[in-house]
């Protein structure tokens, strides 16, 4: 992997990891995968499904929820916060990933900003102090979806 950033001590960021890069993060002590890309992205060396098995085979468990253009579905915003809430909670580390790492951004910013109960301009400054800054077509992603969905 070229980019695995810690968020916190157990939230970490990155880009597309390799079946090696998998089996270093089960050895460093992680327990849960969340990927956000979509089938069929350019530099994708296994699909979502494969990527899934893999990460199961290694005794971890793994989340899959496509981040495109469309909008943020609540569904797959919540799915994405749930768990890695339960894997914070637990101290248990995890890996929150996509191409190079700035969907990963914006849906971890999304989930502190549910967690903290931020508004969505609190977020933007809040999460560019905690180092999820997002711009451009993110930072309008997360701002859209806090206005609709503002965290209670």
């Amino acid at each position: 992997m070229n980019v695995k950033r810690p968020i916190t001590a157990t939230i970490t960021v990155g880009d597309q990891p390799t079946e090696e890069d998998l089996a270093q993060l089960k050895e460093e002590g992680y327990t849960g995968v969340v990927n956000l890309r979509n089938e069929g992205e350019p530099e994708q060396p296994m699909s979502p499904h494969q990527e899934g098995e893999k990460v199961r085979g290694l005794g971890m468990e793994y989340l899959h929820y496509g981040v495109g253009t469309a909008p943020l579905s609540a569904q797959g915003v919540t799915s994405v916060c749930d768990f890695v809430d339960r894997h914070a909670q637990g101290a248990q580390k995890v890996l929150v990933h996509c191409r190079k790492g700035g969907r990963a951004l914006a849906l971890l910013l999304l989930q502190q900003a549910r967690a903290n109960q931020w508004s969505a301009d609190e977020a933007i400054a809040r999460g560019k102090a905690m180092g999820l800054e997002v711009e451009g077509g993110l930072r309008t992603m997360v701002e859209t979806y806090l206005r609709e969905h503002p965290a209670s």
